[in-house]
């Protein structure tokens, strides 16, 4: 399956139209003298969205919309991020979070990317929203590491989502939990939301274990980002 980039995400959008019409007014001396309507400032919803390496499609602009014959994927939020977290020896970049509304969804898209399991079905034919969050984490250190990732989701709508159990957006990074060494990972994950109206959203991230001992070595991290 390819994975959405936007999902269709990660689906992983350009600025609305902004149309701002300029008013005639009457002049003070005659009412058939009328001021002349000035341009509007406006932007071009640009829908041409890109695509990674792999074909998946990347939406990076809110409101980029893709369509296929399994469903259709808008970008409702983005926030570009490029922090890192230490959660020694992991060191964790996370690149961008975003929230994606999903509409028009097939009983065979649902299968696909394994959704039957978390929503009802009704949900599907009504369609859904989703966090995503694209991040990448390196073991800065020789030892073996064991680093299960992203534990939980909170929302400032009061939602809480076991990042664990309700991830859909499954990607070979998450077949083993061990770095190896000196490696690095890229992830991309995707939790479903039962409101999408949300300015923040936290993220906490399992600690970091030592892969033979089992003892924990940097403890849990908390970050919050705030969509703008």
């Amino acid at each position: 399956m390819n994975k959405w980039v936007g999902v269709l995400g990660s689906f992983a959008l350009v600025s609305s139209l902004l149309v701002g019409c300029g008013s005639a007014e009457e002049t003070s001396g005659s009412s058939d003298t009328k001021k002349e309507a000035k341009e509007a400032e406006q932007k071009e919803v640009s829908n041409n969205v890109k695509k990674d390496k792999d074909g998946n499609y990347i939406l990076d602009t809110v409101g980029q919309k893709v369509e296929t014959s399994g469903a259709t994927a808008e970008l409702l939020k983005i926030k570009e991020i490029n922090e890192t977290i230490e959660i020694a020896p992991i060191k964790v970049t996370i690149n961008d979070v975003k929230v994606i509304k999903v509409t028009e969804v097939s009983n065979e898209f649902a299968v696909d990317v394994s959704l039957g399991s978390m929503v009802d079905s009704d949900v599907l034919e009504k369609g859904f929203s989703y966090v995503q969050v694209s991040f990448t984490a390196e073991n800065t250190e020789e030892k073996n590491v064991e680093w299960y990732e992203l534990m939980k989701v909170v929302t400032d709508k009061g939602e809480q989502v076991d990042a664990q159990m309700v991830d859909f957006l499954v990607d070979d990074s998450e077949t083993d939990s061990v770095f190896y060494g000196k490696v690095k990972k890229e992830y991309k994950d995707g939790f479903i939301i039962k409101n999408d109206d949300i300015n923040k959203v936290k993220f906490i991230f399992s600690s970091s274990m030592d892969a033979d001992s089992y003892e924990d070595i940097t403890p849990e991290q908390q970050v919050e980002y705030t969509f703008e």
